[in-house]
């Protein structure tokens, strides 16, 4: 009845862990992916909002690319204006002059809206006049005295370098209505002062094109501003809610340069938080923020994580429903199964006991599985060689927890008694390219040979007395040899090493495996076979030096030098410039010298002088060719991941051999591919100057007789020139026109249209500006009369 109770109480116990497990697991896949659901959601409406912000801002920095191009556009055009241009160099105040000149000006207002007004100063009689008002004054009783102030200052018009000019702000609405631009005439003066053209322009164009796409956008709540980087406002659109207090625009204007570089900062003001992003990524360094309501944002976040939060109680009691059906079914067999083992009738009215005869099948399965077990167990712990196995790599790794007394009883039933009482020598052998031998052999292959490598060794050495041989690791295996009967090391080193090379020779010919191995002297003692075994883990790399299939005595370690192998500066900028050179045999000679000397050294200083060597040249090449590096740098990766697996010396060299070719190769490629691009250069600087005088020839036409792409040529021969192929043009043609006119008494219309040019006002502005001086003037310097 006792035992009854016990097996109702196990099986109560597991049904009860079944079901909490399941509806565990249950609740935490729900949980966390609502979690993930809602951070989804949450991220996807930030992403919304500051994709939003930033087509918005890109659209503000897109207006005022556009002020500036139409301020620069206007001033270029009335300075190629001879009106314009008289009305600034007139000696004396005509009344006609200024009549024409303002015409000139209203003409050009016809096609500009966003332009305000144009002011026009004539520095040498300091005479100002304003299309606005149509004013004709000097600067000190000029309307606009800021502007006149700026003109008037020679400071500023030495270091002017053109921004635009904010005009005063209106403090009323916190908002600039203009801004200047100031384009003074080229060249120097005596005075310090220029002449100049101002550009007033409507900042209210900033936010137009803003306020066009802020009303069919699905977040109308966003507000943007243009501030100055004194944090005065020189444009804005504002939502109702954010435009109720302008105390607070202002206050957040002032903090444009704290904002500026951030992604998203969420702000205070008035007790509502709001998202505000920010940019100064236009010429004029101006910020454009979007500033939006948090509460906004995340409304529909909001209502989603309630809805979600009702769908997680929903499913919470589904589950568990389900998982408490599971439970009872998986606990049925279960309960049905331990008494039938503890030998007790299960109940006829469960439905699993429907098939008493293979409940009898399962019972006699486990106690024969029991019994089995049984006897395996007792074979493992007291006899074969598994058993000895274990307890002898026990004894080399110190991890046996037995008493001296227990362990010497051990061997005793082991047939061991030899290694507690005579004197021992130890062997160990390891398996060559193991690397190899991982990927050549299936896991069952690899343990078949393991097993067959201990079998030929174990009956070679019943010839030679008694051994014991087991693998202590997964490349490696040690030989324990009785050396008792030995009077002298001289007659056991050469019993030894005719026993290995017997074994090595069996191993090549039946099994196709080389193996490196290395042997002791002869100790005694339990203590000892740790220490012995770490000793011949460290002999066996050397193998490095002697390479595959060597045995290695105890005194070879006394040929190899322990001190810190360093490679000469020299030899290593000696390699670095041969594979700069793209010179393969001579780096492979360097190299060849280096190694002879570097594996008379021990294992870690090998890897160690090998691995900074490596770095070394990739560093010095890298830092003359920069192209080198790939994407991800495979050929250095290559190589680290390679030099893991290199046993012996001749395993370093084919890997070294191999990173300075691949190296060599890339120097040479990047060269030649250099050397292409020069030569392609060169043939557009000989189109040019073939067909300079061709009214036609520009970019498209060279690069269509290259049959290349306009895109690829230009932007080949700006990285090679250091300007455009249409500035190169232009400047080549200057040239020649200097050169016809100093050389020829040819016509100047006839000059200009041997170099391919034509005669027009734009000719004109651009020849001033190319020669920083007029064509007549430039005449009068070369002492020819002006015809033109």
């Amino acid at each position: 009845m006792k035992l009854s109770n016990m097996t109702k109480n196990r099986s109560t116990s597991f049904l009860r862990k079944a079901f909490f497990s399941f509806l565990m697991i249950t609740i935490i896949i729900t949980v966390l992916l609502t979690v993930f659901l809602t951070i989804t959601y949450l991220r996807t409406s930030i992403s919304m909002i500051s994709r939003f912000n930033d087509k918005l801002i890109a659209q503000s920095n897109y207006s005022i690319a556009y002020l500036d191009e139409t301020a620069k556009k206007l001033g270029n055009a009335l300075y190629g204006d001879k009106e314009i241009i008289q009305f600034l160099n007139m000696k004396e105040n005509d009344e006609r002059v200024a009549i024409s000149a303002s015409k000139v000006i209203d003409k050009h207002f016809l096609t500009l809206k966003d332009i305000d007004s144009v002011y026009l100063y004539n520095a040498g009689l300091d005479l100002f006049y304003s299309s606005r008002s149509g004013e004709r004054k000097s600067a000190s009783v000029f309307s606009d005295q800021a502007i006149s102030k700026l003109l008037t200052d020679k400071n500023f018009v030495a270091e002017y370098r053109g921004r635009p000019i904010v005009a005063s702000v209106d403090e009323a609405t916190q908002s600039a209505n203009i801004c200047s631009y100031i384009l003074f005439e080229p060249g120097a003066t005596a005075s310090g002062l220029k002449n100049a053209v101002v550009v007033n322009i409507r900042t209210k164009a900033l936010t137009d094109s803003i306020q066009a796409i802020n009303s069919s956008d699905p977040v109308p709540e966003t507000s943007f501003l243009v501030v100055d980087t004194n944090g005065s406002i020189l444009s804005m659109a504002l939502s109702p809610e954010f435009g109720h207090d302008m105390s607070e625009v202002r206050a957040l204007s002032q903090k444009a340069q704290e904002l500026n570089g951030s992604i998203n900062q969420v702000q205070k003001m008035d007790g509502i938080s709001y998202l505000v992003s920010s940019s100064k990524s236009n010429a004029n360094n101006w910020y454009i923020m979007g500033v939006t309501p948090v509460k906004k944002i995340f409304k529909d976040v909001i209502t989603a994580s309630i809805v979600s939060a009702g769908i997680v109680v929903a499913v919470f009691i589904i589950c568990a429903v389900i998982c408490l059906f599971l439970a009872r079914r998986l606990n049925n067999p279960i309960q049905a199964i331990t008494k039938i083992i503890n030998g007790e009738a299960p109940e006829k009215s469960d439905p699993i006991v429907s098939g008493t005869e293979e409940f009898q099948v399962i019972l006699s399965v486990f106690e024969s599985m029991k019994e089995q077990n049984l006897q395996l167990d007792k074979i493992m712990r007291e006899t074969g060689y598994a058993a000895k196995q274990d307890f002898l790599n026990a004894l080399l790794s110190e991890s046996t927890t037995y008493s001296m007394q227990t362990v010497r009883e051990k061997l005793h039933d082991l047939h061991l008694d030899y290694i507690a009482s005579n004197q021992l020598c130890m062997c160990l052998f390891k398996i060559d390219n193991y690397s190899q031998f991982m990927s050549g052999n299936s896991q069952k292959e690899r343990w078949a040979l393991r097993y067959a490598i201990v079998n030929i060794a174990t009956e070679i050495a019943e010839n030679y007395g008694n051994c014991e041989i087991f693998s202590c690791d997964s490349d490696k295996f040690v030989m324990l040899i009785d050396c008792d009967t030995v009077s002298q090391y001289k007659m056991l080193q050469d019993k030894v090493e005719r026993f290995l090379s017997e074994i090595q020779w069996n191993m090549q010919k039946y099994i196709h495996i080389s193996l490196s191995m290395a042997y002791s002297t002869m100790f005694q003692g339990l203590e000892h076979l740790p220490s012995m075994y770490n000793n011949m883990k460290g002999s066996i790399l050397l193998k490095m030096r002697y390479g595959h299939g060597c045995i290695i005595t105890p005194y070879m370690m006394d040929e190899i030098n322990t001190d810190e192998f360093h490679v000469s500066v020299k030899k290593e900028e000696q390699l670095i410039e041969k594979v700069l050179e793209g010179d393969y045999e001579e780096a492979s000679a360097i190299y060849e010298s280096i190694s002879e000397q570097l594996y008379q050294y021990t294992y870690n200083e090998i890897l160690f002088c090998i691995v900074h060597l490596i770095y070394r040249i990739y560093s010095g090449v890298l830092s003359k060719v920069p192209a080198i590096k790939d994407n991800q740098d495979l050929t250095l990766q290559e190589f680290l991941q390679n030099i893991q697996h290199a046993e012996v010396g001749t395993d370093i060299d084919i890997l070294m051999n191999a990173f300075l070719q691949k190296l060599c190769n890339k120097v040479t490629a990047i060269k030649d591919t250099s050397n292409s691009n020069d030569h392609l250069t060169q043939r557009i600087i000989g189109m040019v100057e073939m067909e300079y005088s061709n009214t036609e020839l520009c970019l498209s036409s060279i690069a269509e007789k290259m049959r290349l792409s306009p895109n690829y040529v230009g932007q080949l021969f700006k990285t090679a020139h250091g300007q455009s192929i249409a500035q190169y043009i232009f400047d080549f043609r200057m040239q020649k026109l200097d050169e016809y006119m100093r050389n020829t008494k040819l016509p100047m219309p006839t000059i200009i249209e041997k170099v391919g040019l034509e005669k027009n006002n734009y000719f004109y502005t651009r020849f001033k500006k190319h020669f920083g001086m007029s064509l007549s003037e430039y005449k009068l310097q070369l002492g020819q009369d002006i015809d033109d």
